[in-house]
């Protein structure tokens, strides 16, 4: 059971963690995007964000988004996308972000919950069984 305890941790510790980088990545996006005279590029996010370019290469949602912006401001001239396209899109990034963040606490709450089940179902067993013994 203590086993079981310690990886829960353990893999509560690397979401967290996880989350938080996908966090800063995102604001340091942000911030480039805001930025006159840094282009978004991988080494840009990456020493901006604090992390290295072989966590942004990895996660396929950064990835896609940083190399979605550096096309966007390198290959396509400013009037052929519009500027609230692009706003708008990233707005909707940035709520599918929040709602994958409130599912996955939806559904460690839910974990949670059936792991507490599993311990109340032992525990019902076993008093069962302290029961029938006491009979006998």
């Amino acid at each position: 059971m203590a086993k079981r305890e310690q990886t829960k941790g353990l893999k509560e510790h690397a979401k967290k963690r996880n989350q938080e980088t996908i966090e800063k990545v995102n604001k340091a996006i942000d911030k480039l995007k805001r930025s006159k005279t840094k282009d978004v590029t991988f080494v840009a996010v990456a020493e901006e964000a604090g992390v290295a370019k072989a966590t942004l290469y990895n996660n396929d949602c950064l990835k896609e988004r940083i190399m979605s912006l550096r096309e966007t401001s390198k290959g396509v001239p400013e009037d052929r996308v519009p500027k609230d396209e692009l706003e708008k899109k990233n707005e909707k990034i940035k709520e599918l972000y929040e709602e994958i963040k409130e599912l996955k606490e939806d559904k460690q709450k839910l974990v949670e919950q059936l792991v507490e089940m599993e311990e109340l179902k032992d525990e019902n067993e076993r008093l069962r069984e302290e029961i029938e013994r006491l009979k006998n």
